[in-house]
């Protein structure tokens, strides 16, 4: 299985996730796609971020690659 994050950092590193948070994140658990290919992550259901994916830092870092 591909891993979209292999040699980069992750969006929940970046995001400074808990592991209580990512443990359970769509992102973390299916890291096949990147975190915006996901119909909701944790931020969205624990944290409440808003999905806001082009002024994430991780897209904008990671969306071309």
């Amino acid at each position: 299985m591909m891993d979209f994050w292999a040699g980069k950092d992750p969006c929940w590193v970046i995001q400074g996730c808990s592991p209580l948070v990512y443990a359970k994140c769509a992102a973390y658990l299916h890291r096949e796609k990147p975190c915006w290919e996901h119909a909701v992550t944790r931020c969205e259901e624990v944290v409440k971020v808003r999905r806001d994916c082009p002024n994430c830092k991780v897209y904008r870092l990671y969306h071309l690659s």
